[in-house]
């Protein structure tokens, strides 16, 4: 039988969760099918270590004038430079399906179809997502899907709820070989200032409102003062982070933005005593799994895939957004009167480690 080619489509390469997986999945195909992957932005984590077959990155700068050199060249050739790139890719490598890794890209889809090439879009994202895609893109590229993969169930759900019965769930996942932890916890809380006594919870992820990171203050103020909030992941300058900022100082809240720390993340991590999910609206986060891999118990708002994660003996679910709420949960659980458990932590993450899904993707790939 011939082995099957997949041109991967991704939109930056970097760190990101839906990123990540991808990443570790081609990382595990290798020999299985044979792997292309287009990132549209130079992002690190393809840029450096790809673990596709064949790689390729979209290296142009936007910018003004290539703004105005990608305007003059669709007036003339009814396609963007990045589209006529992709027609030479599939050319090239001849590729049975594309797989358009988030739906973020729906401009692909209506070029997989123009080529008559069959597509899969997986699906990362919930509603507040669907708001930032013209109508006749979204439709189009679920309307023409030859699959629809699913990060979690209720994805799947949402998706399901529109009428499309061309579904698969494919849940989210990490490889727990990368999780590694060199440096001591005890030395990094030191380094960061943090009393030895202090109980320390840790958010992760990039800044915005999706995530909830304006929320962080309201939940610490409803803490006990020795509890320390850090924040592990990119830090985006806008006024909500001046919010946070002046607001933490005026209070003397314990709130610390540790940046991105790519190379020191799961050391980072370790430093805590808890993890929290602030998102309104989470599909089905990596860091959740990192998280009880780590054996930290976990507590967030009910955003999505949390409450099909989280078993009990993990942590707690709060069925509203009210950071009140969620203060009350961690401090129950420092407490011990919600009680947590490693190995039932651990165990978990195992489940939605890359060794026990990729034959499920091995067979999705083969059989569709």
């Amino acid at each position: 039988m011939k082995e099957k080619t997949i041109l991967f489509l991704t939109p930056t390469g970097g760190r990101t969760g839906s990123e990540m997986m991808i990443w570790y999945l081609l990382r595990h195909l290798s020999g299985k099918i044979r792997s292309v992957i287009y990132s549209r932005q130079n992002g690190e984590l393809f840029a450096k270590e790809s673990t596709a077959d064949i790689t390729f990155i979209n290296k142009s700068k936007k910018g003004f004038l290539y703004n105005i050199y990608e305007g003059i060249y669709f007036k003339l050739f009814k396609q963007t430079p990045e589209e006529a790139r992709l027609i030479k890719i599939q050319k090239t490598v001849k590729a049975d399906k594309w797989y358009l890794n988030t739906l973020t890209m729906p401009r692909f889809a209506r070029l997989a179809k123009n080529l008559d090439v069959p597509y899969y879009v997986h699906v990362h994202e919930l509603v507040s997502i669907y708001d930032e895609i013209l109508y006749d893109d979204f439709r189009f590229q679920f309307d023409n899907a030859e699959k629809i993969i699913c990060c979690s169930a209720i994805v799947e759900r949402r998706i399901q709820q529109m009428g499309y019965k061309n579904t698969i769930l494919l849940h989210e996942f990490i490889d727990t070989e990368k999780v590694v932890v060199k440096q001591n916890p005890i030395d990094l809380r030191h380094k960061l200032q943090i009393p030895a006594d202090a109980s320390v919870w840790l958010m992760s992820g990039s800044m915005n409102l999706r995530k909830g990171y304006d929320l962080a203050l309201d939940l610490l103020a409803n803490l006990p003062k020795n509890t320390y909030l850090v924040w592990l992941g990119s830090i985006k300058k806008t006024g909500v982070l001046h919010y946070i900022q002046q607001r933490a100082a005026i209070e003397n809240l314990n709130f610390i933005e540790l940046g991105e720390k790519s190379s020191e993340y799961y050391d980072y991590m370790n430093i805590a005593d808890g993890f929290v999910l602030l998102a309104r609206e989470d599909p089905f986060p990596l860091v959740m799994i990192e998280a009880a891999f780590l054996q930290k118990p976990i507590a967030g708002f009910n955003s999505g895939g949390i409450s099909e994660f989280l078993q009990e003996g993990m942590g707690y679910v709060v069925d509203s957004f009210n950071p009140k709420d969620l203060a009350d949960a961690i401090i129950q659980i420092q407490q011990q009167k919600i009680k947590t458990d490693k190995t039932i932590l651990r165990n978990r993450a195992l489940n939605f480690d890359i060794k026990n899904q990729i034959d499920k993707w091995v067979r999705f790939f083969n059989e569709n």
